[in-house]
């Protein structure tokens, strides 16, 4: 938080942005986000490949993220805005402030008290879970950045507190921003790292740096609404309970989340050293697709599906909520088609050059092709999880997180004899399992889905086979000619990058061809949607 004599003003604006700007910033910020994650990645896989450098980096990250989400991150700002938005809707600014200040001052402590036991403990912590399968030098390794990469979460915690407040006002655009600024903090140090010779340890502090940012960009907006601090550690703090009990279930579900991450990074350091790396690679691909698709749409919406729930129609809310399926449906399912079936050429044209081999592309693919899998059925189970959450049930979607957890954990150990492969499919069964639940639930709450709906997720299923097959008849033919589509350690960068790049377009255009046919011919009416959003974009292009 940060400190001003201004005086405050007595409510938070809404008019201050329209709907539209809101919905348009946050969108935009979810793809920037991802394309910058895509080209940190590029740069980071450039450097630094799938070495046991990376590997150890992505392993201390496993508890970095842990520490983050359980003690500030995650949860923080569906549990906080409502309370401290309801202070200053009822004039109540002394006691906003006041609540603020004591949330920052509890997760300030808890953070610190949290960074400073793991730096002590963190070569046993290191070796008894993400680096269990790295040697004790590589153990060292990642335990020694632990402890430099700590000051993260405090940066994020702080920053994460701002971010929330800010958003209580309708001021979303410097919390887009800061979010960003994060990942060309991380992108800088990448590029920096061989200058100064420094390797992995550009990443810290790029890592570190763009912490910093994601905080101090967001202060002008802080003292701009108002912002003041006290130094305060009451835990009687008006609202402060209020709001441990909305962070609790959602704290919970996230914390077993992330404690299911780490186990898998755990079980990928078994299968070799450099399959963490691989592993989060093929990963960060599987998101990019989730992100646009699912967390976008999803953000969107809740804020419609929790103003429908609060009036009482449950109707709308179920048209809302099966349109929203049917969306992420209608895109999730042919981008998994096309992750999974051309994994091999697509890991090629982004990553392979510099130390990111042929060998790294294939131990790459073999996740990738398995997380593809599971692609739609994550993407579906977001707008799901976030009904839930508009109809003020949060204990439900993490129960159902949990028994996800358990299955992916034991399923990982069950298939771990066929390395990533076994781990990614591990992956994609859980969540396929999750998503079975969550709609099996919601039908329940919500009354029957109707046929039209099943219909509908029955055509895109078929266009999807046919895009399948579309394209398995394409690497058919065109892999005699091109044997990199196939084997990454033929290919050459950057000799092949120009054919490589044009076949990959001619396939998406084949596969969009295809599908965009096949639905029409059934009538789905997202391809009418989808059809206007894109005129629409060229449009705003055009002026």
């Amino acid at each position: 938080m940060s400190s001003t004599t201004g005086s405050p003003p007595s409510t938070p604006s809404p008019r201050r942005w329209s709907a539209f700007l809101n919905t348009f910033i946050v969108a935009g910020s979810y793809l920037l986000s991802r394309v910058l994650g895509l080209i940190r990645d590029i740069i980071i896989a450039s450097q630094f490949g799938t070495s046991l450098d990376l590997s150890a980096y992505r392993a201390a990250f496993g508890v970095l993220d842990i520490v983050y989400l359980v003690i500030a991150g995650g949860a923080l700002g569906s549990a906080f805005i409502p309370v401290f938005a309801a202070f200053l809707t009822k004039q109540r600014q002394e006691d906003a402030w006041r609540l603020a200040s004591s949330v920052l001052n509890v997760i300030l402590v808890g953070l610190l008290v949290t960074c400073v036991l793991i730096a002590i403990f963190a070569q046993p912590l290191v070796a008894l879970t993400v680096a269990r399968g790295f040697d004790p030098e590589n153990q060292a390794l990642t335990a020694q950045l632990l402890r430099m990469l700590l000051i993260q979460p405090v940066l994020l915690g702080i920053g994460g507190l701002a971010k929330a407040t800010l958003e209580s006002f309708d001021r979303f655009a410097l919390p887009a921003i800061g979010s960003n600024l994060y990942n060309l903090g991380i992108i800088g140090g990448a590029l920096l790292a061989p200058i100064f010779g420094i390797g992995i340890f550009g990443l810290v502090w790029g890592v570190i740096g763009g912490a910093l940012l994601f905080l101090i960009i967001q202060i002008p907006g802080l003292i701009t609404v108002g912002a003041r601090y006290t130094p305060t550690f009451r835990l009687n703090t008006p609202g402060l309970w209020q709001v441990a009990r909305l962070l609790g279930p959602r704290l919970f579900g996230q914390s077993a989340w992330q404690i299911n991450l780490i186990v898998i990074i755990s079980f990928a350091s078994v299968v070799g050293e450099q399959a963490a790396a691989a592993n989060a690679y093929a990963f960060q691909l599987m998101l990019l697709p989730h992100g646009l698709v699912a967390l976008s749409l999803g953000t969107v919406l809740f804020p419609q599906l929790a103003r429908h729930f609060a009036d009482g129609n449950i109707d709308t809310l179920r048209e809302i909520v099966l349109s929203g399926i049917r969306s992420v449906l209608f895109l999730a399912l042919p981008a998994a088609v096309l992750l999974g079936m051309l994994r091999v050429p697509l890991i090629e044209l982004l990553f392979q050059r510099g130390d990111f081999t042929g060998a790294s592309t294939m131990l790459t693919a073999e996740a990738l092709g398995f997380y593809a899998i599971g692609l739609a059925a994550f993407a579906a189970s977001e707008i799901i999880v976030r009904t839930f959450y508009a109809m003020q049930d949060t204990l439900t979607p993490v129960l159902v997180v949990v028994v996800t957890v358990v299955v992916n954990i034991t399923l990982a150990w069950l298939l771990l004899e066929f390395g990533l492969a076994g781990l990614a499919l591990a992956f994609s069964l859980a969540n396929v399992l999750e998503m079975i639940i969550l709609l099996i639930i919601s039908r329940q709450r919500l009354g029957a889905f109707g046929a039209g709906f099943w219909r509908a997720v029955g055509s895109m299923a078929i266009a999807t086979l046919a895009v399948g097959g579309a394209l398995l008849a394409l690497l058919t033919v065109s892999t005699p000619q091109l044997p990199f589509l196939q084997s990454a350690l033929i290919y050459q960068w950057p000799n092949d990058f120009a054919m490589l790049g044009l076949w990959l377009a001619c396939a998406f255009g084949i596969s969009s061809v295809v599908y965009g046919g096949i639905t029409a011919l059934f009538g789905l009416s997202e391809v009418a949607t989808t059809w206007q959003q894109l005129q629409g974009i060229v449009a705003r292009l055009r002026r």
